[in-house]
């Protein structure tokens, strides 16, 4: 609340930060990741799994809740064009067309390192929350280093600015 009190263009320059730690980190899973895994045969495909919840409506309205929040940012430009230097058009068309171009990158990317690795989305297990596939590929590709934890805390800090997102644009969405 307080960063966001600051303004529109103060907040952006200070969640600038975390936003291009994350994009360094997972540039680096990728790269580092296609180094290791990318031009090897696939892994060798598991068995078929069971179902780790049944179909209901909480699960495919939790799906689409995930969807929605991955378009937060998307919203977040389209809404805020007039706040972009001039002109406010083209300004916004870059950032959104830079930012198609990094999310179409990224997600090809883990989804292809998934697939070479054969990590597929796990169950808890003895009690404990089940790893995401992002953090099994930068295990996999990172081990138990410095920049595997890096990876990990660049995801939070981009989840959190998502969910800041979605807190910061709503007073322009209601007006409209």
């Amino acid at each position: 609340t307080l960063i966001n009190l600051r303004g529109i263009r103060e907040s952006g320059s200070i969640f600038m930060l975390p936003t291009y730690v994350f994009l360094v980190c997972i540039g680096a899973l990728l790269v580092w990741g296609m180094f290791r895994f990318g031009f090897g045969p696939p892994a060798a495909a598991s068995a078929p799994q069971a179902a780790i919840e049944p179909l209901t409506l909480f699960l495919m309205l939790r799906a689409f809740a995930s969807g929605g929040a991955a378009l937060t940012g998307v919203e977040a430009i389209s809404d805020g064009v007039p706040a972009f230097r001039p002109p406010e058009w083209i300004n916004a068309q870059k950032t959104l067309t830079a930012m198609v171009v990094i999310l179409a990158i990224t997600f090809s990317g883990i989804t292809y390192l998934a697939n070479q690795m054969g990590i597929v989305p796990g169950a808890a297990e003895n009690g404990h929350d089940p790893e995401t596939v992002v953090s099994q590929i930068a295990h996999g590709v990172f081990g138990e280093t410095p920049m595997y934890y890096a990876v990990q805390y660049a995801t939070f800090l981009i989840l959190f600015l998502a969910a800041n997102t979605a807190y910061s644009d709503f007073p322009r969405l209601a007006y409209f």
